[in-house]
This record gives structure tokens, C-alpha cells and sequence, in this order.
């Protein structure tokens, strides 16, 4: 399943290399001084601002992809969760080498990759995931006060999704129309090997934090946050419902709190902007209720 969630390419502080490799080697060297993931989340998040959204997920399994050929990393588009991944990523890696085992460890359930083993659904798949491999840390109920947190439900029907899996959708360049509807198929058989599952969320109500802003200090720098959606219907568009809709970045500067992210909205570009503007338009909103927090180890 492509991500959902809801970066005009600028190349001007970009070298161009034919090898994505040579790339990673080149991020990371620009930035081999900094120390603290915190502070390498930072300065590798900035580095792609501005850079383009990517529509339907710019990233796959590559060459070997059954599904989705799309690069398993690239650095010129990113979708707001392939900007998260990336910046992990990097902020963990020494080497060109070691961030492509990062890349797969962050995406891929025991970075096994394949197009059934990709973390796609937050709640389910990548938030518990993430945390089970020492990536990241659940802070929503220990930076906010006892009794403000709520908890999101949802259930992810990963079969349905499944058989929502058309030839259009697939990533997979050179197969004749005919072998293109076999490759559906195939894909919507997957749905046999899942089964339905409650996925469970907590999250700090929207309508709270503008009350309280001066909370946000609370915040650590490199925070991954979560925009919750508690179950989300897109039973209509993708055959299941969900709890997470957006995922981005907090960077301090000073006491300003600010959420960097692949925004699908607007100039459609990696941006900055001080969370209260980002969630000031989702009080009292319909679908979205909350903001997830995770501290990055």
C-alpha cells in the first residue's frame, strides 16, 4: 500500500550523481561533524527543504519490487513519510552503506524488503515497529499532563486494502497491458496472507494544546509527531480505516516550536512552519483530533 498521507524540484544546494549512493555518501559527509541524533536530525532535515512532494509515494523496492519499482531511497522527492524515514536514516548512519541498512530497518518489518513486509499503516505497522527496533520512543503520556491524553482506534483492514489493488496502481515499468492485470492478481491475493486488526494510538487533543501553548516547550528537539485521525474512514478510497494521516518533524529554535514536514498542500514542498499554524485550522475538526509524539533514540 503506497503511503496516503495527507515535497517544484530545487537542486540548487544539490550535487548530481548517477549512483543514489554517492549521494547518501555526499549527505553524510556535509554533515560528518554534527554529533546527537537530535542535532543530525536537524541538520538532514534541512537539508531537503523545499525539495518537491512526491504524489503516490516516491519510494519502492526497487529492481527487485514485485509491485512497486519505485528507488528503495532517493533525495529529490520526498512524501511525509519518506522525509521522516530519510532523516532517520541518515541521522543514524556513518556511511552510505549503513544508511541503506537504516532505510530498510526503519521501512521494512525486520528490514525485510517487500512490498508485504513495508511498514505502510502508522498505528498498526510503523509506529510499533519503530519502537521495537530502538528507533524511537512513545513520549505522548509523559510529556503531557495525567487525564488530557486520548487514545485512537481503528481497525486496519489490511485484506480489503488488498483487493483494492488495481493495474494502474502498480509501479512496475515494461509489463504488456495482459501481464499488467495478471500482476494485479497476484497483488490482490496477498490479501490472504493478513487479516484484520485493531490498532490502538494515543494522542494529545488539538483543541488542548492551543489552549495551552507554552506546553509545546515540553517538546524535545528531533520529536517525530503523528497527526491522529481517530478511525478515519477510507473504507471508499483504499478499503480500510485508519488512525494517522501525516507525519512530520519538530525542530526547536529557541522557544519556538516548529513542524518540519513534506507537505501535500500548497506549493506542495518540504516546509517549516511553527506547529501552532499548522493545527490552528483543525480546531474543533472533524477527522482530525490529536498529535502522536515520539522521541528519537
Amino acid at each position: 500500500m503506497k503511503h496516503i498521507f495527507i515535497l517544484i524540484l530545487s537542486l540548487s544546494s544539490f550535487a548530481v550523481f548517477a549512483d543514489p549512493a554517492l549521494e547518501a555518501a555526499a549527505i553524510l559527509r556535509r554533515h560528518q561533524a554534527v554529533r546527537g541524533i537530535s542535532h543530525r536530525i536537524e541538520a538532514f532535515s534541512r537539508e531537503f527543504l523545499s525539495l518537491p512532494y512526491g504524489d503516490g509515494g516516491p519510494l519502492g523496492e526497487g529492481i527487485v519490487g514485485r509491485y512497486d519499482q519505485d528507488p528503495l531511497y532517493r533525495f529529490d522527492t520526498f512524501d511525509c513519510t519518506t522525509y521522516v524515514e530519510t532523516v532517520l536514516a541518515l541521522s543514524h548512519a556513518t556511511n552510505a552503506t549503513d544508511f541503506a541498512q537504516h532505510m530498510d530497518d526503519i521501512r521494512y518489518e525486520n528490514g525485510l524488503v517487500d512490498y508485504t513486509t513495508r511498514n505502510h499503516w502508522p498505528s498498526l505497522q510503523w509506529v510499533p515497529n519503530n519502537i521495537q527496533n530502538g528507533y524511537l520512543r512513545d513520549i505522548t503520556r509523559d510529556v503531557a499532563p495525567q487525564g488530557v491524553v486520548k487514545v485512537a482506534r481503528a481497525i486496519i483492514d489490511i485484506p480489503n486494502s488488498y483487493r483494492f489493488m488495481t493495474a494502474d496502481l502498480l509501479r512496475v515499468p515494461g509489463l504488456s497491458p495482459a501481464e499488467r492485470e495478471v500482476r494485479a492478481q497476484e497483488w490482490r491475493n496477498e490479501a490472504n496472507r493478513f487479516s484484520a486488526q485493531e490498532a490502538t494510538i494515543d494522542y494529545v487533543p488539538v483543541d488542548w494544546i492551543m489552549q495551552n501553548q507554552n506546553w509545546l516547550q515540553a517538546i524535545p528537539h528531533g520529536t517525530v509527531v503523528n497527526m491522529v485521525r481517530p478511525n478515519w474512514d477510507l473504507t471508499d478510497i483504499i478499503g480500510t480505516h485508519m488512525n494517522v494521516s501525516h507525519q512530520g518533524l519538530i525542530i526547536r529554535r529557541g522557544e519556538q516550536v516548529m513542524l518540519r514536514h513534506a507537505s501535500s498542500t500548497g506549493t506542495k514542498r518540504v516546509i517549516e512552519v511553527p506547529l501552532v499554524d499548522y493545527l490552528r485550522p483543525f480546531i474543533g475538526h472533524a477527522t482530525l483530533k490529536g498529535v502522536h509524539f515520539l522521541a528519537t533514540e
